[in-house]
């Protein structure tokens, strides 16, 4: 079973933790997707559990990738091999007030207006992607209310891109999935 826990206000970090061990105990696949991750710098998960964030998943998109060699490690190479011995000082200096003043704006002011025209499901495909070759999650934990339009999103573009079909959605793994041991007992239809 796959997965994904969406805990963008990082509201019930316990129950996450404890039931991302358990499905990973399991033998499941768990990708935890936050909204920040030092909120989560406490926790500690068990292996196998993934913990990433959005904009760390729309950041593999390609054309994210090629902006940022553009924009920073294009310059940062250069401003290194220039920067040597008395230079450095300098060279760090404008290298930091490009990558606020030129990179930074450029970075929010046109390429992300432009990329979320153009590809306005990337980060979603790369939640997708996230559980590999596997096809996505199984199941879509909401851990807290934060994470509702989130879940929503994921679900809409989902239905409407591929004939793969939308995970369950659920509010825990247990209410999704119960265990044997809690299960009610029964009654017999014989009599």
């Amino acid at each position: 079973m796959q997965v994904l826990f969406l805990a963008v206000g990082a509201a019930r970090k316990r129950a996450v933790v404890e039931e991302s061990a358990a499905v990973v105990a399991a033998g499941g696949k768990v990708v935890v997707l936050v909204g920040q991750k030092k909120p989560w710098d406490t926790e500690t998960f068990a292996p196998g559990v993934r913990l990433v964030t959005f904009e760390e998943l729309e950041a593999r998109h390609l054309p994210r990738r090629i902006e940022r060699a553009v924009l920073y490690r294009v310059p940062r190479r250069v401003a290194g091999a220039i920067g040597r011995g008395r230079l450095r000082g300098r060279t760090d200096k404008a290298l930091k007030a490009y990558e606020k003043g030129v990179a930074g704006r450029v970075h929010r002011r046109v390429f992300l207006p432009v990329h979320r025209k153009l590809w306005p499901a990337a980060g979603t495909r790369m939640v997708r992607r996230s559980f590999g070759s596997e096809g996505g999650p199984d199941l879509i934990v909401v851990a807290d209310a934060l994470s509702i339009p989130r879940a929503v999103e994921l679900t809409e573009f989902w239905n409407s891109s591929d004939g793969r079909g939308t995970p369950r959605i659920a509010y825990s793994v247990e209410t999704a999935v119960p265990s044997p041991a809690t299960a009610p007992a029964q009654p017999s239809a014989a009599r």
